[in-house]
C-alpha cells in the first residue's frame, strides 16, 4: 500500500535524493492533482530550532506567485516526517541540459538566463535570497519554460546544513564570495550565481574549477574568470559584458539589481551596445573562508604555498591557524561572535521608513548600533533617505550593542523622456524607445480616431519630451486611429455574448459603448438583447453606441416530445417503404445540436426518442441522407 501524507498526498514513485530530502512524485486526493513532495531526512526533523526557521521561510516562500518560480503549496508533518508540498514540474533540471547540450547558442542562452532573472527579481522584490542558485535547482519543462525551485528553503538550511553535515550551502561552483567569506549576503549573491550559469551555458564550462571545494572557493575570491569568447568565439562582447559584470568579485560592482541585468539582456538582444569597462576591483578577503566545512582545507591549502620558515616562527604560524580554526568552530565568523556571544539581549526596533540619523537614535534606545556606510537603492514606493528594509528584521533579538544594517532608499530611478512626437513614430517603435530608455511601466494607450496622421503614430504623450521621469512612473500616449471617421451600417450583434459583441463594434470603429443591463426570460444572461441604433441603421465612425444585454434568469427549458417528433419526420420522410439515414438538429441559444441520429422509416417509433429538451427561441431541422428536408421554428 503506498504512502499517504497528512491523509491526502498519496506517494506515487520517488523521483529524486538530495542532501537535505527525499523527492517524490504524488497525488493531492483532495484537488485531485499531481505534486512534488519533498520529506526532509532524519537528521533535520530532530533540530528543533531548524524545523522553526525552516517552516518560517518555506511559508513565507509560499508567498512567491510567479510563472517562473516553482510553487508551494503546503508545508506539513506527519507523526514525525516534515514534508514539503509544491508544483510538479515536468522536465529536466538544467545541470542535464547544460551536460548534454552545452555550449548554447548565445540566443538560446539568453531566453534560459532571462527566465531565471525574472524569478530571481520577483523574489528579490518580496524581500527573499535564494542563497542557492545552481543549474540543479532550474527545472525546464519540453516547453523550455524554465521553474526556479527552493526559493526561501537555502537559508533556513544555512545553519543546519553546517551544523549536521560540515558542508557549506549551495553549489561551490555557483557560490558568491561574500558566501565563501561567510560574511552577510545580499541580492547581487543571486546576480553573482546566475552569472556563473549564463557563463556555463554559452562555454559548456564553470569558470572557477578545481579538485576540492576549498580550492574552487579560493579562486572565487583570488582569481579572474577567462573571458568567455575565448571558450567561445561566437558570444559577442556585449553578451560577454553583461557575463562579467554579473560574476565581479565586489557586490559594488556588479549589477545592483536582477532588473538591471534583465535590462541589458534586453539590449542585448536588440542588439544594442551595452557599455561597462571593468574597473579594477580591490575585494579584501579578509582572514580566508570562514565555514567549518573548510576549516582543514584551509589549513592545508595554506600550508602547500607556505615557505620553510624557521622552527620557531613556524609554531608561531601554526597557534595563528590553530585560533583561526576555533574562530571557525565556535560560529564561522568574527561578525558571529561579536554578534551572538557575549552581552544583555535586546530587540531590534523598527526602522523602515526612518530617516538614517533617526534610525540611528532608535537603535541607540534600544542599545544597538547603526553600520556604517549604509547601501542605497533606488525605490519608487519609500522617499530619498528613508531606510528600505533593515538586517536583522524588527523584532529579531540580538545583544546590546551589536550591528543592524539598513538599505535606504535612493528615491525613484530617473532618466530623461524621449521625444516621441517630433517627428511621430509608430507605438511599436515608441514601446521599443521606451524600454531602451529604460522605463518599466506598462504606458496607457488611447487611440484618438478621424486624424489626418497615419494610423498608430504617436500624436501626444504625457510626460512630455526631455522631462525628468522615474522610469517606473506612468506614462500616458495617444496614438492616431487612422483617417477621417465614416458612417457605416450598424453591425448585427444581437445574440451574441457581451464581449464578442463589444470586440465587433471596436473593429468598426465604435469604441463608446455603454451597456446597459435587463431582466430576460428570452435570453441567456450576458447576450446581447438590443441595441442603440438598430441593426443596420447608419452610424458615424466614433459615436456612441448603448448595447443591452440580459441580466438573466435566460430562457426556461422546453421539451419537445416524442409525438411531435413523429409528426415532424413525416414532414421530412418520403413514404417510400425504404429505410433512410436521418439526423435531427435543435438551434437555440446553447447553438446548433444534434439531439438525434439514426435509421428510420415512416411509421417506426422504436429509436425514437421520447422527447428533445430544447431553450426557445429555436428551430428543428431534419435532415434525411444527408439533406435538409425539413426546417420551422419550435415554441
Amino acid at each position: 500500500m503506498s504512502k499517504v501524507f497528512g491523509g491526502r498526498y498519496e506517494v506515487l514513485e520517488q523521483i529524486g535524493t538530495g542532501g537535505m530530502a527525499v523527492v517524490y512524485k504524488a497525488k493531492d486526493v483532495l484537488l485531485n492533482r499531481i505534486v512534488t513532495i519533498k520529506v526532509l531526512r532524519e537528521q533535520f526533523g530532530s533540530d528543533e530550532e531548524f524545523l522553526r526557521r525552516f517552516r518560517r521561510e518555506a511559508q513565507s516562500a509560499a508567498s512567491l506567485s510567479h510563472s517562473n518560480i516553482v510553487s508551494i503549496y503546503d508545508v506539513g508533518k506527519d507523526g514525525d516526517i516534515e514534508y514539503i508540498v509544491m508544483e510538479y514540474i515536468e522536465g529536466r533540471n538544467l545541470k542535464e541540459i547544460i551536460r548534454n547540450y552545452a555550449p548554447l547558442s548565445p540566443e538560446q542562452a539568453i531566453l534560459i538566463a532571462k527566465q531565471i532573472g525574472e524569478a530571481i527579481h520577483h523574489a528579490h522584490e518580496h524581500h527573499i535570497i535564494h542563497r542557492d542558485i545552481k543549474p540543479q535547482n532550474i527545472l525546464v519543462t519540453a516547453e523550455g519554460k524554465v521553474k526556479v525551485t527552493d526559493f526561501g528553503i537555502a537559508r533556513a538550511v544555512s545553519s543546519a546544513t553546517v551544523t549536521h553535515t560540515g558542508n557549506i550551502v549551495g553549489s561551490v561552483h555557483y557560490l558568491s564570495p561574500e558566501q565563501a567569506k561567510g560574511v552577510q549576503t545580499n541580492e547581487q549573491s543571486d546576480i553573482y550565481s546566475l552569472g556563473i550559469i549564463l557563463y556555463e551555458l554559452v562555454t559548456g564550462k564553470v569558470p572557477y574549477d578545481g579538485e576540492t571545494p576549498i580550492a574552487i572557493a579560493l579562486k572565487h575570491l583570488q582569481e579572474e574568470a577567462v573571458p568567455p569568447s575565448k571558450l567561445n568565439p561566437r558570444i559577442g562582447q556585449e553578451l560577454e559584458n553583461v557575463i562579467l559584470r554579473a560574476v565581479a568579485k565586489s557586490p559594488d560592482t556588479r549589477y545592483p539589481t536582477a532588473r538591471e541585468l534583465l535590462k541589458d539582456l534586453d539590449r542585448v538582444q536588440a542588439g544594442l551596445p551595452v557599455e561597462w569597462s571593468k574597473p579594477k576591483e580591490v575585494y579584501d578577503i579578509g582572514a580566508t573562508i570562514v565555514h567549518k566545512s573548510f576549516s582543514k582545507e584551509i589549513a592545508e591549502a595554506s600550508q602547500v604555498d607556505a615557505p620553510r620558515p624557521k622552527k620557531k616562527a613556524n609554531k608561531r604560524w601554526i597557534w595563528a591557524v590553530v585560533l583561526g580554526a576555533m574562530l571557525i568552530l565556535l560560529g564561522g565568523t568574527g561578525l558571529w561572535a561579536r554578534n551572538y556571544v557575549v552581552g544583555a539581549s535586546t530587540t531590534v526596533p523598527p526602522l523602515e521608513g526612518l530617516t538614517v540619523p533617526d534610525a540611528g537614535k532608535a537603535l541607540q534606545e534600544a542599545k544597538l548600533v547603526l553600520a556604517p556606510n549604509p547601501a542605497d537603492e533606488f525605490n519608487d514606493k519609500m522617499e530619498k533617505g528613508k531606510v528600505i528594509r533593515q538586517i536583522p528584521s524588527a523584532g529579531s533579538t540580538l545583544k546590546e550593542g551589536r550591528e543592524v544594517t539598513v538599505v535606504v532608499s535612493k528615491g525613484p530611478d530617473m532618466a530623461v523622456f524621449p521625444d516621441l512626437i517630433n517627428p511621430p513614430v509608430s507605438k511599436d517603435n515608441a514601446l521599443t524607445s521606451l524600454q531602451n530608455f529604460g522605463f518599466t511601466a506598462q504606458p496607457t494607450i488611447v487611440e484618438r480616431p478621424g486624424l489626418d496622421i497615419p494610423e498608430g503614430m504617436v500624436v501626444e504623450q504625457d510626460p512630455a519630451p526631455k522631462t525628468q521621469w522615474p522610469k517606473s512612473g506612468p506614462i500616458h500616449l495617444t496614438v492616431s486611429g487612422g483617417p477621417l471617421l465614416q458612417t457605416i451600417s450598424m453591425p448585427n450583434v444581437v445574440g451574441m455574448g457581451a464581449a464578442e459583441a463589444r470586440k465587433i463594434l471596436q473593429d468598426n470603429k465604435l469604441n463608446d459603448v455603454v451597456v446597459n443591463s435587463e431582466p430576460s426570460n428570452t435570453y441567456p444572461r450576458d447576450v446581447v438583447i438590443s441595441t442603440t441604433p438598430k441593426a443596420n441603421e447608419s452610424v458615424q465612425q466614433g459615436s456612441q453606441v448603448t448595447m443591452v444585454i440580459s441580466g438573466g434568469p435566460g430562457p426556461m427549458a422546453r421539451e419537445l416530445d416524442q409525438r411531435m417528433l413523429l409528426a415532424n419526420l413525416l414532414h421530412a420522410v418520403p413514404n417510400d417503404g425504404k429505410t433512410h439515414n436521418v439526423a435531427i438538429k435543435i438551434n437555440d441559444s446553447r447553438g446548433q445540436v444534434e439531439v438525434w441520429q439514426g435509421s428510420y422509416q415512416v411509421g417506426m417509433t422504436e429509436g425514437v426518442p421520447d422527447g428533445v429538451r430544447y431553450y426557445p427561441p429555436a428551430v428543428m431541422q431534419i435532415l434525411v441522407d444527408g439533406t435538409i428536408e425539413y426546417e420551422d421554428k419550435v415554441s
